[in-house]
């Protein structure tokens, strides 16, 4: 069960979760980390302390809060809790120590733990939840709770740390001041090691207690509902049969947004503007999600939809219409619940997108004439200009196939959704040059695919690929000014890795076989993404330390 699907904030969020809950006011979390040595490589995390000043646990709770599967508000959908898993699941998915602390108002400090060591030592010397006992808090953690009640939970023994302490620190004030803004507003403060965070707004059309508030807001469209069923097993007797969605749209402030090229911007970055790529999704006012909709069969999103922003929020009565997991790691709306979201939303979003696009004509003057490539950009501009100025043989596989067929083809299965003059752009930048790169997601082996279009190339990555999170890492890293030494070694053992498994992979095939080009050729990219996936996996392993 440490292997659950839980990434590192939303392990963080679910012990979030339970303080705002028990209606605490001041929420506070202290990462506690070393420097890095050239052993770890990394910030070792000690110790991860949560404390709140809610309502505090009794005996009997705390006996249990460490369980898996309890929960005092099981299956309660008036707030942001519900399936009575996701601290404990989120606490050991991380590390192999959890302490607790509570205190109810008038009453004392109770304090219990579980300590995966001891349950997995032969023979084991922990074999169940120890009854709680009256215990003081250390004394340098009582500034994180309340004077009179409070919860204190603190992760130890911290053995699956995902990047250094201090970037998990930041991001962890970014991820926090986005999924409780709306708790933000009514007043909650969250504190991230003493420093108290900051409000990100998506819309950027409420700027109050964020990092800006003297900037310009953004325009809010009209709010959009939509009435959706609640499945039949969650409905109350005399009670309603649907419940309502509800879906804000806004166009971000022109003076961020000048001309194109703006997303570069210092002022941009500082506000998370180029991450704005997808939409937020609030359950109960806590969000789910922040990301492009998976499987999404609208218009492809490109980096100009950073420009509008888009909240969906709903209520935790429809969690299985947008198939909410246990553990509020996302959501993906049904089918059904997509095509209606999208036929909702495109219209606003191509309104945005036009008034984006006029102001940066007006930005390059009115007789400038726009060419169908302008608005279509991968962010791999640079490597497609050295391959189209690079002199190469025609390639073999191109042989017999009609390049414009095959374009039209490619473009109409890719963009299946978009509109005639969004797949018309496309087809204009692949037949303008021999090699497109394109970021996708998908499931699945391979780190790349490869669409020959008769002379004119399409490589796919698959940014799920660890290869790719990695050289992510890497240039992060680069960008904030952060140990180029180290990341120079390690961009060097990615290339080497990537080479290796290419080796591994062609090495694996029997001479004597006999197949296709096209079928030897996609073997090959399986073969070589699962070999790629395992060496990093084992090289990471190496870094943190533990056997391979």
């Amino acid at each position: 069960m440490r292997n659950s699907d839980f990434d590192a904030y939303s392990a963080y969020g679910e012990v979030i979760d339970n303080a705002v809950q028990a209606e605490a006011q001041n929420i506070r979390v202290q990462v506690t980390y070393d420097a890095a040595t050239p052993q770890s490589r990394r910030e070792p995390i000690r110790k991860i302390c949560f404390g709140d000043d809610g309502v505090g646990m009794s005996s009997e709770v705390l006996e249990r809060c460490l369980q898996l599967g309890y929960s005092s508000r099981y299956n309660d959908r008036t707030g942001i809790g519900r399936f009575g898993v996701g601290a404990i699941l989120g606490a050991i998915n991380q590390c192999q120590k959890v302490e607790v602390y509570s205190k109810e108002a008038g009453g004392e400090w109770l304090y219990t733990y579980v300590d995966l060591e001891q349950v997995f030592s032969d023979p084991p010397t922990m074999e169940s939840i120890p009854v709680p006992i009256p215990k003081a808090i250390p004394n340098d953690l009582k500034d994180l709770v309340g004077t009179d009640r409070g919860t204190l939970v603190i992760w130890s023994k911290y053995d699956r740390q995902p990047d250094d302490g201090s970037r998990i620190v930041e991001e962890l004030k970014v991820w926090v001041g986005r999924t409780y803004r709306h708790f933000i507003w009514k007043d909650v403060k969250f504190f991230v090691n003493g420093a108290r965070v900051a409000a990100i707004d998506p819309l950027y059309v409420k700027t109050e207690l964020t990092r800006f508030p003297a900037d310009p807001k953004g325009t809010e469209f009209t709010e959009m509902t939509l009435d959706w069923p609640i499945a039949r097993e969650d409905q109350v007797a005399g009670g309603p049969t649907t419940s309502t969605i509800r879906i804000r749209m806004s166009l971000l402030p022109a003076e961020l947004r000048p001309g194109q090229g703006a997303g570069n911007s210092k002022a941009v970055q500082e506000r998370y503007i180029d991450r704005n790529n997808g939409v937020s999704i609030l359950r109960n006012g806590r969000e789910v999600l922040y990301d492009v909709i998976p499987y999404w069969n609208g218009a492809r999103f490109e980096e100009i939809d950073r420009w509008w922003g888009c909240e969906i929020s709903f209520d935790a009565i429809l969690d299985k219409a947008f198939m909410v997991k246990n553990i509020k790691r996302g959501a993906l709306p049904m089918k059904d619940l997509k095509d209606a979201l999208r036929d909702k939303m495109e219209p606003t979003r191509k309104t945005a997108l036009e008034r984006v696009r006029e102001l940066w004509k007006q930005a390059r003057g009115e007789e400038h004439v726009q060419t169908d490539t302008e608005t279509v950009i991968t962010g791999h501009e640079a490597a497609e200009k050295v391959a189209k100025d690079t002199p190469t043989p025609k390639n073999e596989t191109s042989k017999g196939k009609n390049t414009d067929e095959e374009i039209d083809k490619f473009t109409k299965e890719w963009l299946a959704d978009a509109d005639e003059a969004s797949r018309k752009k496309w087809e204009s930048k692949f037949a303008g040059q021999p090699f497109t790169i394109l970021d996708e997601n998908w499931r699945g082996p391979e780190f790349m695919e490869v669409a020959h279009l008769g002379g004119s190339d399409v490589l796919k990555y698959n940014m799920r690929h660890s290869f790719f999170a990695e050289l992510e890492a890497i240039r992060v890293a680069i960008h904030d000014g952060e140990g180029d030494d180290d990341n120079a070694l390690r961009l060097r053992l990615l290339i080497d890795l990537l080479l290796i498994s290419f080796a591994k992979a062609q090495a694996m095939f029997d001479p004597k076989l006999t197949m296709t080009a096209e079928q030897l050729l996609e073997q090959l990219r399986m073969n070589w993404g699962n070999y790629l996936s395992n060496y990093i996996s084992t090289s990471k392993k190496s870094d943190d330390g533990t056997s391979a």
